[in-house]
């Protein structure tokens, strides 16, 4: 399903019944570390969170009471509050950074199933399809009825952003087709040109401001506030000029945008952050996240990431360079220790873009692809054309830069001579290759099953290694939620006044 298949899920995801019930992220208690489980005791009863910054609520300089409090602007976010504006409700919109948006910006369309779009144009889905697709590729691991759910409230969410918040589609429909990650059935609607900030953000943004709503940015809230029984009554916040607020409320509603910035948390995923590369809207600290844990949130383990391979930090992240030498295909891939550990083609067997880095991820961030002349040429031949039309660059350009530079991709007339270049034991690479070579003659990979159309033998000079990092966008889910986006207790039952929404707690994809 095409709105799966990268960050266009983001959007509707993002949003409950009617986009009612956009709820976001929750943050670290205002308790001791010992007790809350997250953060580093200051020796003074206070709490650091995951940031380091000190909450101590005798600082506080001000305490403002409003029935909602939103903690975050981002796609979910902004949703949330236009729905509250719409309402009447007496709310209040905290964003940590200088501008609304977060992750939204960048996305190009959304999901929706039986819209009146898709009937004006004849358009229809099998939902079965989108079931069997995004159940199926996950091992049947997330929850159906969260799909059902995003599929119900579909068509509802779009129509009401059209017509009642006045965002603005380009009115095509289609089945997002990028390459390997072409969905099965036409439910992306894109934004007007393309872009969530032109045809959502800034309409989102004109109709808050029309309902005269409360918008503070550049506040960060770190941590709940509680009343004496124990319950949450609201946010603690660093304003825009360093104060310490408390944001008293009824209800939090927690859309923080996930945690692509908190190093402590992706640590515990398995990243290695010397070569991952975050390429993501800044702030993304894992505030909800760790909030909403440490007041006794189960954490959701089945936390996706948008990932990407990358080689060189000079070429643009998505385009034709990622495609032809990153992505995966006729190559060899091998570790540090020049082990080859998948079959190279994953990600153009099951048709999503995003596991072309999950068998990197389990080699420390990072691998090594290993290829010669004649598949250079092949690749040179099938992306080029389209990146001079399309993206504006010569990609043979593009390499020979890199390669002068020494920047992630190395050639030489020899392997021994590569090997060295890129720092590999020249006997072992020797090795692998000559291993697959005898694989690629046999027209079977009787290790990990690789196609024969993508079996290319490694034979001619000069030859080519580019090194292959982690490239991230935000990862997806961090605290177990309901139907209703409640955050589930690791004790039994959810927190009936804290809801979490968008990429804090998606349970998707």
């Amino acid at each position: 399903m095409e709105t799966i298949s990268r960050r266009n899920f983001l959007t509707l995801g993002a949003m409950g019944a009617a986009g009612a019930a956009v709820c976001g992220l929750v943050g670290c208690a205002p308790q001791s570390a010992e007790k809350s489980g997250s953060g580093v005791a200051a020796g003074n009863g206070e709490t650091i969170n995951c940031s380091g910054i000190v909450v101590n609520p005798e600082e506080v300089t001000e305490v403002i009471s409003t029935g909602i409090v939103i903690v975050g602007g981002g796609f979910a976010g902004l949703a949330c509050a236009v729905q509250a504006a719409e309402n009447g409700d007496d709310f209040i919109l905290l964003e940590g950074q200088a501008t609304l948006g977060g992750n939204g910006q960048g996305v190009e369309g959304t999901f929706a199933v039986d819209s009146r779009f898709q009937k004006e144009q004849n358009v229809s889905c099998d939902r079965s399809i989108i079931m069997q697709e995004e159940l199926g590729k996950a091992q049947w691991c997330p929850d159906g009825l969260l799909y059902k759910d995003l599929i119900d409230a579909s068509a509802d969410n779009i129509e009401w952003l059209v017509d009642t918040c006045g965002c603005k589609l380009s009115g095509l429909i289609d089945n997002y087709p990028c390459g390997a990650v072409a969905g099965k059935v036409n439910s992306f609607h894109w934004w007007e040109d393309g872009a969530a900030y032109v045809g959502y953000v800034l309409p989102m943004q004109a109709r808050l401001r029309e309902k005269g709503a409360d918008i503070r940015l550049n506040n960060r809230a770190l941590e709940f506030s509680y009343d004496e029984s124990g319950k949450v009554n609201g946010v603690y916040a660093i304003d825009a000029f360093g104060d310490l607020v408390q944001y008293q409320a009824q209800v939090v509603v927690l859309a923080t945008g996930g945690f692509a910035n908190d190093d402590r948390r992706l640590t515990k995923w398995g990243f290695n952050l010397e070569t991952l590369e975050r390429i993501g809207t800044p702030g993304h600290f894992g505030d909800g996240v760790n909030m909403a844990l440490a007041a006794g949130a189960a954490e959701f383990s089945g936390v996706c990431y948008l990932k990407y391979n990358r080689i060189s930090h000079q070429v643009e992240v998505f385009g034709p360079q990622w495609s032809a030498f990153a992505f995966g295909g006729p190559m060899l891939w091998v570790n540090e220790d020049c082990d080859r550990f998948v079959d190279e083609s994953c990600a153009l067997v099951v048709e999503n873009v995003i596991t072309q880095s999950a068998p990197i991820h389990n080699q420390n961030g990072h691998c090594f692809s290993v290829f010669d002349q004649a598949i250079y040429d092949k690749q040179i031949a099938q992306y080029n054309p389209e990146a001079i039309s399309d993206w504006g660059v010569d990609i043979t350009e593009q390499m020979e830069k890199i390669i002068a530079e020494g920047d992630d991709v190395w050639r030489a007339d020899t392997l021994a001579a590569v090997a060295e270049k890129a720092g590999l034991d020249a006997a072992a690479l020797q090795a692998a290759v000559d291993d697959y070579n005898a694989k690629c003659a046999a027209g079977v990979d009787d290790l990990y099953g690789k196609k024969a159309e993508y079996l290319t033998p490694i034979a001619q000079g000069p030859f080519y290694i580019c090194e292959i990092h982690e490239c991230m966008e935000g990862p997806l889910g961090g605290v177990r939620t309901d139907r209703k986006f409640r955050p589930v207790l690791e004790k039994g039952g959810v927190m009936e006044n804290v809801f979490v929404i968008g990429l804090d707690g998606i349970m998707l994809y």
